[in-house]
C-alpha cells in the first residue's frame, strides 16, 4: 500500500479538522508579491510544525511544501546535497487540530538520473526566474479551439524555495499548474510518492 493510501485510511475521521487547519487562508492581497509573501509565511508555519514533530530542518538547498494533500496533511520535501548524492527528506505534517493523525518521515537518496534532472531544472529557474506567484486559474480548451478560463479561489498550493548560495528564489504554484516550477516539484514529489522507506507514528 502506498503512503498516500495508507494515510487516507488512517486519517479518514480527522479529515475535516485537518483540512481546516492546513488551509490557513491569506488575507485579501492587492498584488502578487503580497500573495507570494503570504504563501511563504504559510510554508514557514507548516515547516515549523514539522520541526516540532521531527526536529530541526536539514540544511537543504531546495524545499517544496505541498500545503494540503488528499489525506488532509501537508508535506514538506527537503533536498540536501551530500557529496555526489542528492538526499530527499520528506515529512508529513498533520493539521494542528487533528487528533492521533499519522506523522510520517522519509529519508532516501534521489535516483542519480532524477537528481541530475532536479539540479538542471533548479539551475534553469535560477538563471531565468519566472514569476514568483503563478496564476490561480484552470484553462480548458474547447473542441473549436477556444479556451475557458476559471479562476481558482480556494487553491491547493505548492510552495517552492531554491537556495543557490548567493540568492534565494521563492515560487508559489497551483498544484495543477503546468510550468517549469511544477515540473521541478513533480520530480521530487514523484520520488517520495513511490518510496517504500516511509516510517509513520501517530501524534
Amino acid at each position: 500500500m502506498t503512503l498516500r493510501l495508507a494515510l487516507a485510511a488512517l486519517t479518514l475521521t480527522a479529515l475535516p479538522l485537518m483540512a481546516a487547519a492546513q488551509a490557513a487562508p491569506c488575507a485579501p492581497a492587492t498584488n502578487d508579491q503580497e500573495r507570494l509573501d503570504c504563501d511563504m509565511a504559510r510554508a514557514a508555519g507548516i515547516s515549523g510544525r514539522g520541526e516540532g514533530l521531527f526536529g530541526a530542518a536539514p540544511e537543504a538547498w531546495l524545499r517544496i511544501i505541498d500545503t494540503q494533500s488528499a489525506s488532509g496533511a501537508a508535506y514538506v520535501y527537503y533536498v540536501i546535497e551530500e557529496g555526489p548524492y542528492q538526499l530527499l527528506e520528506a515529512r508529513s505534517v498533520p493539521g494542528a487540530s487533528a487528533a492521533r493523525a499519522p506523522a510520517c518521515k522519509l529519508r532516501t537518496a534521489l535516483p542519480m538520473d532524477v537528481a541530475v534532472k532536479v539540479k538542471e531544472a533548479a539551475a534553469g529557474l535560477a538563471a531565468a526566474p519566472p514569476a514568483g506567484y503563478g496564476p490561480r486559474e484552470m484553462v480548458t480548451v474547447n473542441p473549436d479551439g477556444s479556451r475557458n478560463i476559471r479562476l481558482i479561489v480556494d487553491s491547493h498550493d505548492i510552495i517552492t524555495r531554491i537556495n543557490t548560495g548567493d540568492r534565494t528564489f521563492n515560487f508559489s504554484r497551483l498544484a495543477g499548474a503546468e510550468d517549469a516550477v511544477t515540473r521541478l516539484n513533480n520530480l521530487v514529489i514523484g520520488v517520495a510518492n513511490f518510496s517504500g522507506d516511509w516510517s509513520c507514528d501517530a501524534v
